[in-house]
């Protein structure tokens, strides 16, 4: 009778030590995984709070199990490594959790190590602490299982928190380590043979076992009780926050949208939702291309009307667990929680574009648009949570510069290609400091007698570490970053002082960037220039490019008409590449057209090229405007132009760009060869007429 009572009160206390464990660990895995979804100090709060209820847990499970090995032994505790082991617990959790949640290869495994090197050292220290009377004669096999298996479940336990398959996975931390618990029970009961000895006298400092026993539990239960209160507390907090977010959902006034602020609380609060699921977030930046040529075109009121329609089309296409905001402008947000990442992105992010396939229709302008969609997914592309975002933006910019309407994933490359880019701007910012840039002038002749009668300023970049940087790379940027401003201003009172020198022939042409034509003091600054380097303005010529007068008309036309005033010569650079061409050359009187080196490089063989050009120089010589062509590399160019009455040219036939220094040898050789040009068409028009 008195065995079967010990086994029953042995199987009592280790489902006792299995639930107390379970329940703890439970409520300390729940704090870890919101650890897991924090930062900052927030993070080490939960990190702390999870170490103390998980390490209390298996502090106090770990001693029922001990008094399981005979519940009728007179025994008893030895307080101090009572307490001792207690502290180990919690710290041995603490640096486990910590490991376990950084985000290299095996660090869930490594913590989960360091959690188990604790567990097993509590053991040994509570077995130690732990006097009956009687001797115990140990097994080496069972205490190699022992070893093994608190090693090996606790990275187990720490390797589900950290790296869930299911939904479930979330509770098989807990489970897992209760089963460690009650395991490890079994191999210290097979590794221990406890031999009762009567005669033995017990010191009387010692807490009885029975006492301890029934503290550990108290003591277990009101901090597993206050760990519980404050997962409750959280799980209310997080609660309010959804409904405040809510709150918050319609809070653009325009489309109906949320806000931007609606959307990063949404992305927190899924961040740490996608843990506890075992799914992963995506979100996705959306851009409309070509919405500022609507506002240009046909106002600002037939934008808004267009940005509330492609609002109400793109939330038609929202699903479950799909989120949708307005950014600004034109720019909006969304957010999907999904287990099948990046297949369900890319899907959301094709519905999305498939709402843009009807055109719009607004105030009875049949509009056609797309968007660029850029997508990134947490965690699989970034731990972070506010990475995320940034990710999603890398890749809409990096599908915009491709094509229209593209959809473009998160790629790791893509953050070495904007590195690269950020490094090359902010070297942009001292590159006129350090003397790293260099004009390059490109000669202009007439065609009729090759004549030189100009030069265009082009700038380059000779970057200390790179080289030569191509200005297709660096102009860009420079007008992104408003390093274009003094670069400009460098730029332009270099060539002036060239020309002033006598070292340049005619005309000096210097481009100007709408970044420059943004400032209110332009025409002041050029003049300034003009006095500090003595050059006629009459030999100032200013490019300017349709697209930086459509920027500001009025104001760009007025800067123009200052400049035109001061008797500088302005010329309209790339001309027939955009959408006013005429209207500006009816509101400006340009003194020079520049046709654009796009169809040039077509002629004569292109009959849709021939047509273009012919249309140009008939449009100059009834607007009594000049046509330079640019871009011309062959004698059958230069004699088609020159047969439709082209006036003057640039182009590789003539001379390539070159430095100050060898403008003279270069000036040599492009009369020689415009003059050759010259004699050979001559000749060709005697044949023609002797033939005739």
């Amino acid at each position: 009778m008195s065995g079967h009572f010990t086994f029953v009160v042995h199987q009592i206390l280790v489902l006792l030590a299995g639930s107390v464990c379970l329940f703890g660990t439970w409520v300390g895995m729940r704090h870890f995984a919101r650890a897991r979804a924090t930062l900052g100090s927030t993070r080490i709060g939960w990190l702390f709070m999870a170490s103390v209820g998980t390490g209390a847990a298996l502090w106090a499970s770990t001693y029922i199990s001990i008094l399981a090995l005979d519940p009728q032994l007179n025994s008893g505790f030895d307080l101090v490594p009572v307490a001792i082991t207690l502290a180990i617990a919690i710290l041995s959790c603490l640096v486990g959790f910590e490991i376990g949640s950084r985000h290299f290869t095996l660090a869930p495994e490594l913590g989960g190590g360091v959690m188990g090197v604790g567990i097993l050292l509590m053991h040994y220290i509570g077995v130690d602490a732990w006097h009956f009377s009687g001797t115990t004669q140990w097994s080496g096999y069972g205490l190699a299982l022992l070893l093994l298996l608190g090693l090996g479940l606790s990275a187990l336990s720490v390797n589900r928190a950290n790296r869930p398959v299911t939904r479930w996975c979330r509770h098989g931390a807990a489970i897992v380590l209760a089963f460690m618990i009650c395991t490890m029970h079994y191999a210290l009961t097979v590794s221990a043979n406890v031999v009762p000895d009567p005669s033995a006298v017990l010191a009387p400092e010692l807490v009885p076992a029975k006492m301890l026993g029934v503290g550990v539990v108290l003591a277990v239960l009101l901090v597993m009780g206050s760990g519980f209160s404050s997962y409750v507390i959280d799980m209310r907090a997080r609660t309010e926050s959804a409904e405040r977010i809510h709150q918050l959902s319609f809070n653009d006034s325009m489309t109906g949208l949320p806000n931007r602020i609606a959307f990063n609380e949404r992305l927190a609060f899924w961040a740490a939702e996608s843990h506890e699921r075992a799914h992963k977030l995506a979100a996705l930046a959306i851009n409309i291309d070509g919405f500022k040529d609507v506002n240009d075109l046909y106002g600002h009121g037939a934008g808004d009307l267009l940005l509330i329609e492609a609002a109400a089309r793109m939330r038609h296409a929202l699903g479950e667990d799909e989120f949708l905001a307005r950014q600004s402008g034109d720019e909006f947000l969304a957010l999907q929680m999904s287990g099948s990442q990046p297949a369900d992105a890319e899907q959301f992010a094709m519905r999305i574009a498939a709402s843009f396939a009807a055109p719009f229709v607004i105030r009875d302008h049949t509009i056609a648009l797309t968007v660029a969609i850029g997508y990134s997914v947490f965690p699989t592309d970034t731990p972070e949570r506010d990475q995320l975002l940034s990710n999603a933006k890398l890749a809409m910019d990096r599908g915009k510069a491709t094509q229209r309407g593209a959809i473009c994933a998160y790629h790791g490359e893509m953050d070495a290609a904007a590195r690269t880019r950020r490094a090359l701007a902010r070297d942009l910012q001292s590159a006129v400091t350090n003397g790293e840039l260099e004009l390059h002038y490109q000669l202009q002749a007439l065609l009729e007698d090759g004549t030189i009668c100009g030069a265009e300023a082009l700038m380059r970049w000779n970057h200390p570490k790179l080289g030569r940087v191509s200005p297709a790379d660096f102009i860009p940027l420079a007008e992104e970053t408003d390093a274009i401003l003094d670069m400009g201003e460098w730029a332009l009172r270099t060539a002036c002082r060239d020309a002033a020198a006598g070292r340049l022939p005619g005309t000096i042409a210097v481009n100007l960037s709408p970044v420059q034509f943004g400032r209110a003091d332009l025409a002041e600054t050029i003049h300034a220039i003009l006095l500090d380097t003595g050059l006629s303005p009459q030999r100032l010529e200013i490019e300017v490019t349709e697209t930086t007068l459509m920027a500001d008309q009025t104001r760009g036309l007025h800067i123009l008409r200052k400049l035109k005033a001061m008797g500088i010569s302005i010329a309209m650079d790339d001309f027939g590449t955009g959408y006013s061409s005429l209207s500006t050359l009816h509101v400006f009187p340009f003194d020079k057209i520049k046709l654009d080196q796009s169809f040039v490089r077509r002629i004569p063989d292109d009959a849709a090229a021939c047509a273009i050009v012919r249309t140009v120089l008939a449009l100059g010589h009834s607007l009594r405007i000049p046509v330079l062509a640019e871009g011309i590399e062959t004698s059958a160019q230069w004699h088609f132009l020159l047969g439709e009455g082209c006036s003057k040219g640039q182009g590789y036939l003539y001379a390539r760009p070159v430095p100050l220094a060898q403008v003279p040898a270069i000036i040599e050789m492009a009369e020689a060869v415009a003059q050759a040009e010259a004699r050979t068409a001559a000749a060709a028009e005697m044949m023609l007429i002797a033939a005739a």
